[in-house]
């Protein structure tokens, strides 16, 4: 019984760790959109569409931006993935793996800030291309961390499938217990999004603290934390 609580626990921590980074995600992809040239650095659906809509309309400077991200992501997803792939601790909550996959994004995010602060608040030109392609290589990194957990239908990144699951719980009637932590995730990627929206605006200085906050406090609670396995062994 008390394997049992212990496991539990360690689910719903392991749960509130990812809608946190959720908070990560909005954040970065709003300074994203809004300063490195309308694309995103998470959403690569979004940016496939976009290379469609730059190709139909022959838009060279966004069709290269939209690149930019989209190679920053399928690279670090693709070099995560493959360090993810034979987890030390493959039976536990959050294997060691996944915090050290988030410790490299924490680092990514903070050269970000780094060349954020260099330019201002304001990057142009070349830095804001490699600045974009840094934050899409942290979103690759983080998105194929929540993946290793194992856990199906947990993300902190591609979050329609979420939004669908959600109004699939609803339309059949299912109690609020099924949809909680999806709902929790959804509201915090656009309260990371709007706080970041409003910080470009009022104080762009700053603004990458917020994605870099919220990184490094999972990253501090996963790494002091028990994680039980599977069975419930701590």
């Amino acid at each position: 019984m008390l394997d049992s609580v212990a496991a539990h626990a360690a689910r719903r921590r392991r749960d509130i760790l990812v809608a946190l980074l959720a908070v990560t995600t909005g954040s970065v992809d709003a300074i994203s959109f809004l300063r490195f040239g309308g694309v995103f650095t998470s959403v690569m659906t979004a940016n496939m569409v976009l290379l469609g809509v730059t190709a139909g309309q022959q838009n060279g400077a966004r069709a290269l931006r939209t690149g930019v991200a989209f190679a920053g992501y399928i690279l670090s997803a693709l070099a995560a993935s493959r360090f993810n792939r034979e987890p030390a601790e493959p039976a536990r909550v959050w294997p060691a793996r996944v915090t050290a996959t988030l410790a490299a994004e924490a680092v990514i995010l903070l050269a970000v800030t780094a060349g954020w602060e260099a330019a201002g608040g304001q990057p142009r030109g070349a830095a804001q291309l490699w600045l974009l392609a840094a934050a899409a290589v942290a979103m690759g990194f983080q998105a194929a961390a929540v993946r290793a957990l194992g856990e199906p239908g947990l993300s902190s990144t591609y979050l329609t499938g979420t939004l669908t699951s959600v109004l699939g719980n609803i339309a059949a009637g299912r109690g609020v217990s099924s949809v909680r932590r999806s709902v929790a995730i959804l509201v915090l990627l656009v309260a990371g999004a709007a706080v970041s929206s409003v910080l470009v605006l009022h104080a762009p200085r700053v603004v990458p603290a917020v994605p870099v906050a919220f990184l490094l406090a999972v990253i501090t609670v996963a790494a002091s934390s028990r994680w039980p396995g599977s069975g419930g062994r701590p």
